[in-house]
Formats: structure tokens, sequence, C-alpha cells
């Protein structure tokens, strides 16, 4: 007998056990709404997902903005107007009847401007601050980014090649603006034994000025007087004529010097230090010009070979520095080789007082 026989009715065991106990009853409408939830979290998550892109797009957009605005500051040559220079660009910009920003990025526009200006109203006080307003502008020689398209452009204590010819020679000096305005530029003349020399008989100058990773301008220009007080100048007039000579482009001239040249090894500033026969040689100048210049040897070093420097001196340039220069270019003669040099890191000083020896020497050009 089982256990639960005694008290049958409290322990009665049913064989037949009904499963649907445990099952969950539900409905139709409870169905639905599970597809219903479903539907709102795919809705919800398409809307983040969208706001996610817009919100991106727009990020990317603002900084292409910033970009847009840093790219036209740096050609407008990242130049910061004070707000006197500011009323005085939107004055000329309105007396000539011009857009402003055209002005602001133009230095071409803006020496149009002021021309038109001097033409049409020569006593406007306005032209009284034109000076000043380039230089805020960054319209300067110096900078490069501005096209070199009148002298006024120029800047005191800037260097220059200064030429004129008597009897039919070319004789130079290197010169320094000292002082420069809108309607003038003062050079300073030669001296010679400490005594400052007359140059007042002549009436017209050539001029010759470098820029650095540019080229050489030229451009001729008239006296106006010669002073001494405040300072002993020439003072010239002002010019829009210049003629860009670019750097590859430079005239080459026949000059016939000896010269000793020295190999500059790697990784040595100086070829001074162990010279010897090894790297080393003599050479006979062929021609020359401010780029460079091309010699024949019959000792040119083995290590001599094309992308090498060698060094010289041009001392009689009044050239202190060794010259380095590198070799381009090596060509057989039934004398020897011609080699061909490019000058390197040149200043713009130097290459003044190395034109000024060229002309110097009226040498015939190649």
């Amino acid at each position: 007998m089982a256990w639960y026989s005694i008290i049958p009715e409290a322990y009665a065991v049913n064989k037949n056990i009904d499963t649907s106990m445990f099952s969950v009853k539900g409905t139709a409408a409870s169905g639905s709404s599970v597809f219903i939830y479903i539907g709102i979290s795919i809705a919800a998550l398409t809307v983040l997902i969208l706001a996610y892109r817009w919100l991106n797009l727009q990020r990317i957009k603002r900084a292409n903005q910033r970009y847009l605005q840093k790219r036209a500051k740096a050609q407008q040559q990242e130049i910061e107007l004070s707000e006197d220079a500011s009323f005085r660009l939107v004055a000329l910009a309105k007396a000539v009847n011009v857009n402003p920003e055209k002005l602001l990025v133009s230095n071409v526009a803006f020496e149009k401007a002021v021309e038109k200006l001097k033409k049409n109203s020569p006593n406007d006080p306005l032209l009284m601050k034109i000076t000043a307003l380039r230089e805020d502008l960054g319209y300067i020689f110096f900078n490069r980014r501005a096209q070199f398209v009148c002298t006024q452009m120029l800047q005191s204590g800037q260097k220059l090649r200064v030429g004129v010819k008597f009897k039919g020679k070319a004789h130079s000096y290197v010169g320094t603006v000292v002082n420069i305005s809108e309607d003038e530029f003062w050079v300073k003349p030669p001296t010679v034994k400490g005594k400052t020399v007359n140059m007042s008989k002549f009436r017209t100058f050539n001029l010759s000025i470098f820029r650095k990773n540019d080229g050489e301008y030229r451009f001729s220009t008239e006296l106006k007087s010669q002073i001494s007080t405040p300072v002993n100048a020439l003072v010239l007039k002002h010019v829009n004529k210049i003629k860009k000579l670019h750097i590859r482009e430079n005239e080459r001239y026949k000059l016939q010097f000896k010269r000793n040249f020295f190999l500059l090894l790697p990784g040595k500033k100086s070829p001074t230090a162990g010279v010897n026969e090894s790297n080393q040689c003599a050479g006979t100048v062929l021609d020359i010009s401010i780029g460079g210049l091309k010699f024949k040897t019959t000792t040119l070093p083995e290590k001599a070979v094309e992308g090498v420097n060698l060094v010289f001196k041009l001392e009689e340039a009044k050239i202190k520095n060794e010259i380095h220069a590198e070799i381009v270019r090596i060509t057989d003669d039934k004398d020897g080789k011609n080699v061909h040099l490019q000058f390197q890191s040149l200043s713009e000083l130097n290459r003044l007082y190395l034109q000024k020896f060229i002309a110097s020497k009226n040498p015939i050009k190649v």
C-alpha cells in the first residue's frame, strides 16, 4: 500500500496531468502589441541613425567652412587690418568705385586704384596715407606673394644695383634705399675715398634688384636731384615698368679668368681642412651669370660628379664668403672637361656684388 493511500482524498493522484496549466494564456491583441513595440524600436533606431548622419554632415560642413576661411586668410597674406587701415581701404575703394575686397586680395588691383586716384584727384588727402596703407596690406617688395609692379613697393634699407653708362662703358655700384615716399625714393650715391661722388650729370639710371626664390628685376628711372641734406642721396622718380628675369633665365657673359675649385665632400661644411690634389682643381672660367658659371679644367677630381658641390672664392667681387655651387653637368672637350655649376644659397647682396663684378668687366653676352 502506498503511503498516500491513508488519506486518499488529500493525496489523490491523477495520472492524467493537465499540462495546459503551465502554458501562458494570451490573446490576439497581445500578439499585435509585440509587433508594434518592434516597429517603434526600428523607427526610433532609424531616426537616431539619420540624426547622427545629419549632425556629422553639419560638423563636416563647419570644418570645411573653417578650412575655406583659413585658406582665404592665407591668400590674403594673413593680414589683420586695424580699424584705421580698414577705413582707408574702404575710402580708396569708394574713391575709384571698386570693391574693397578686390583691393584686399590683389596688390595689382590696389596699385591700379592708387594710380586712378592720382589721375582723377591728385590733391586728395588720402594719397598722403597710401604708403602706410601699402605696408599694412603687406604689398611690399619683401613679400613674395605680392607681384613687384612698382618701385613704391621698395623699403628703406633695401639693397640694389645702380648702374650708369659713361663714355660707352657700364659702371655700377651697390646702393641702399634710404627713404621712400609716394612721389620719389632716395638711394645712397657712391663714394670714393670717403667722399660722395657727384652723380647729377647722369639723368638715367639702370637699377636691378633680387628677390629670394623669385628672380631678378630690372628697371630704369630718372634722376630728380642729388641732395646732401638731411642725407647724401640720389632722388629718383618712381616707375612701374619693371622687367622680371627669372632665375633660370639669367643672361650669361663671356669672362675668362683663372680660379681654384675645391671639392666639398658630403657632411663637410668647408673644404679647407685636409686640402690636397685629390679634392681640388684649377680651371678657367669661360662664362658666368648671376645663377652659375662654366669652367674648363684638365684635372677634375674623380669624386667631382653631377650633384656634388664645389667651393671657390670671388673676392674681387667683394664677396667675402666662399661660394658654393653644385655641378649640374660635365661635358668632354678636346682640351679637357667643361664643368657647369649652379650657385647655391647666394644671398641677394652677394648676387648684386656678383652682377656689379660682371658689369665692370664689360663682358660679351653669350
